[in-house]
């Protein structure tokens, strides 16, 4: 049964990874005539019900926004249990190609974990590429395609194929996403969606939140091949806040629910320094 859980955990969490970026709608931090650069620091609590018990964890990510064509972030996570530390580093990356289109770009790893007292909870390897245009005549609609490939361990690994759609209007944000996921071995397909609504405006606030669900399909090879299958729902809030001109906190958290097999529930504390 321990097994089976730990095997659960490892890839649906993998399986379940969102488009990445801070939030949920791809509101990079604002170029000039704000600060160049934005350091963020904070740690978090992640329980696993049924598979993995209490993980704590630390990250910091530093935004680079001097240029209004390229804006990358590099992050840097680490993760903690009693059966140790796994690591997590991140490239991320806005680029505005014209007025009306641009994309996102990222590349992520981990060298920890996968081992028989330390289970993987992060891609081993994951690379993301979404391309979004805004559409005529008010450009206040985003239609956006993106693509996902990540490993794990054990000949583990998937593709995901993300449409979405953005919606602007006046302080709120809308983010429609669908998710086209295909794993191997098995060529095994499964879907999931998510509604993000965000609400606030650069330099003052953001509060949003997101409701998830769609089904999960695998192969198991730690032992005999087996075919998994589950369905999940998850939501997500958060809130970030300016204190100063140039200083506030983000707060957030997230549940998580793979019916019949584990529990996630995530709470997180950042502050956030722009210079």
């Amino acid at each position: 049964m321990k097994s089976a859980a730990r095997a659960c955990l490892l890839v649906g969490i993998a399986i379940a990874m969102r488009a990445q970026g801070p939030e949920a709608a791809p509101a990079a931090p604002a170029v000039l005539p704000f600060q160049p650069f934005r350091l963020e620091l904070g740690g978090y609590g992640d329980y696993f019900q049924n598979a993995g018990g209490w993980w704590r964890g630390f990250d910091s990510t530093l935004w680079i926004r001097k240029s209004p064509k390229f804006v990358p972030a590099l992050t840097f996570d680490s993760r903690t249990s009693d059966a140790g530390t796994e690591r997590y580093y991140s490239f991320f990356s806005y680029a505005n190609w014209t007025p009306n289109f641009f994309t996102t770009q990222a590349v992520s790893g981990t060298p920890d974990g996968g081992t028989a007292t330390l289970p993987l909870l992060f891609p081993r390897l994951r690379y993301d590429a979404k391309a979004w245009w805004k559409l005529p005549p008010h450009r206040r609609a985003v239609a956006g395609l993106g693509f996902t490939r990540y490993t794990l361990d054990n000949g583990l690994n998937g593709t995901i194929i993300n449409p979405g759609m953005l919606y602007y209007s006046g302080p709120l944000v809308f983010d429609l996403e669908g998710f086209i996921n295909r794993t191997e071995p098995g060529s095994f397909w499964s879907g999931s969606g998510l509604l993000a609504i965000q609400q606030g405006r650069e330099g003052h606030h953001w509060v949003g939140v997101s409701v998830g669900g769609g089904r999960q399909t695998y192969r198991e090879l730690m032992n005999l091949p087996l075919a998994v299958r589950f369905a999940s729902v998850s939501v997500d809030t958060f809130y970030r806040k300016w204190l100063t001109r140039n200083s506030g906190f983000v707060v957030s958290a997230g549940y998580f629910d793979a019916f019949h097999t584990y529990q996630r529930f995530l709470v997180t504390g950042h502050v956030f320094f722009e210079f």
